[in-house]
């Protein structure tokens, strides 16, 4: 371990961590696309996320406007909206094992960084304390690993998802 002292530097290790991310990003977006093409085909996964999102958009207003002449006649349609939903279910949760082995370089990296700045942020030389994370900036503004892997984690995602076309319908 002393000779990868070297990666503890701070410029070093922020950059190493965000290619650690975008690495972890690609893999398991890369197997989301992967996986959803054999099962439905990534076509028909979109036509029925979309079938799905506007059934449930469709409910929430016939339910806040307490419309029950609409509630009925989505009532009927709610058995086929699950079928739906079941089909999606298949790879979303091989999905999800599958990318559950791409946080064990997290665990890794979690016990080697422990402790150590990865990254200053200036402004806050006091330093900042979160509830339920403690202390999340160091005094002297050095962010700790949870404080700068999950924003860089979501912007990578965020990213990735847009390239690779595997971003949500909304």
């Amino acid at each position: 371990m002393a000779d990868l002292l070297w990666i503890t530097v701070v410029p070093v290790v922020t950059v190493f961590l965000m290619v650690v991310a975008f690495v972890m990003t690609v893999v398991s977006q890369s197997i989301n696309r992967v996986v959803i093409s054999h099962f439905l085909g990534w076509n028909r996964y979109h036509e029925i996320r979309r079938e799905v999102s506007a059934f449930n958009k469709e409910r929430m207003a016939a339910t806040r406007a307490n419309d029950q002449k609409l509630l009925e006649k989505l009532k009927k349609k709610e058995s086929q909206i699950n079928a739906l939903n079941a089909k999606m279910m298949k790879p979303q949760m091989i999905t999800m094992v599958m990318s559950f082995f791409t946080l064990i370089p997290w665990f890794l990296m979690r016990n080697y960084f422990v402790n150590i700045p990865v990254a200053y942020l200036p402004g806050f030389e006091n330093g900042l304390s979160l509830p339920l994370f403690g202390l999340a900036i160091a005094p002297g503004g050095g962010l700790f690993l949870l404080a700068w892997y999950l924003p860089v984690s979501f912007f990578v995602s965020t990213l990735m998802q847009r390239v690779l076309g595997t971003m949500p319908i909304e």
